[in-house]
């Protein structure tokens, strides 16, 4: 009796030691469990939320550089730089438990020799009037979120996802016809200069801008003339669309119909001609643009 008391007893000790084994691996494996459903399912939803509103606060910034480089044109040469902040990063996403999402990283670049505008006499080609060029631009390298491409070019702001782009903001051309009849277009044009300079990577970098010269030239023609816009650019489509709407806008206060211009876009760039224009008027402003990190 007393020999399997002593065994009754030591299998009660056993039994609470495996009892407790038991618990500590269930433990385990419920937090891995855990662990790992935040890694397969939250991490990505809170680090493409991160990107998300990293891709907004890019688009508000290069606003900011468009609005700077306005107010400087209308301050005139005497108006000194304007240094922005662009976020190249959208930063760690929310922890839990030490598991968080990588920051992603973007591209700062600017190309002054990209996105050539001009415009000339449609019938004779080397008979130029004005001509801008230069792009700053922001590509994203996000993980979860669908990748997005800022560009400032030609005095617009312009975003792209996948193969479309849309203008955000910018000065379209403009048609005015007086009470005689007589059209006349307005047009703005920017040269970028610079050095050439491409940045990847986190944190932030900044761009430096400085409006150089500006000046607005009126050019009456003897006769009513047909005039070309011929633009190379990656923005073809959102170009045309984008003043093809605006001068829609302003149509019939100003006696404009399809007949007095036309707008044709390709992968390269877009064309847009304007018929019949008695006057031009060319608003023309050099930027000295820097990016540094």
């Amino acid at each position: 009796m007393r020999q399997g008391a002593v065994v009754k007893g030591r299998w009660a000790r056993d039994r609470g030691g495996i009892a407790g084994s038991v618990t500590a691996v269930l433990f385990v494996i419920i937090i891995t469990t855990l662990l790992a459903g935040v890694a397969l399912y939250y991490v990505p939803v809170w680090s493409k939320d991160a990107e998300s509103e990293h891709m907004n606060k890019v688009a508000n910034q290069f606003l900011s550089i468009r609005d700077g480089i306005e107010d400087q044109i209308a301050r005139g040469e005497a108006a000194g730089s304007l240094y922005s902040h662009i976020a190249m990063t959208s930063g760690t996403t929310t922890s839990f438990l030490g598991i968080q999402g990588e920051p992603s990283k973007g591209t700062l670049a600017l190309d002054t020799n990209a996105s050539l505008f001009e415009v000339y006499d449609s019938d004779n080609v080397s008979d130029i009037y004005a001509l801008g060029k230069g792009e700053l631009r922001f590509q994203s390298r996000n993980a979860y979120y669908i990748d997005q491409e800022y560009s400032y070019e030609g005095g617009a702001v312009l975003v792209r996802q996948g193969s479309s782009s849309s203008i955000r903001e910018g000065m379209p051309p403009r048609f005015h016809r007086d009470e005689r009849g007589c059209l006349t277009l307005s047009m703005s044009f920017y040269a970028i200069f610079g050095e050439t300079t491409s940045i990847t990577g986190t944190g932030s970098a900044g761009v430096e801008t400085r409006v150089v010269h500006t000046e607005e030239t009126n050019i009456p023609f003897p006769a009513p003339r047909n005039l070309t816009l011929n633009a190379s650019t990656r923005h073809g489509d959102g170009w045309a669309r984008w003043m093809n709407s605006s001068i829609l806008a302003s149509a019939a206060a100003e006696n404009v119909t399809y007949q007095n211009y036309s707008i044709n876009w390709s992968a390269t760039g877009f064309v847009f001609e304007a018929y019949g224009v008695s006057q031009l008027t060319v608003r023309f402003s050099i930027i000295e643009a820097r990016v540094s990190k």
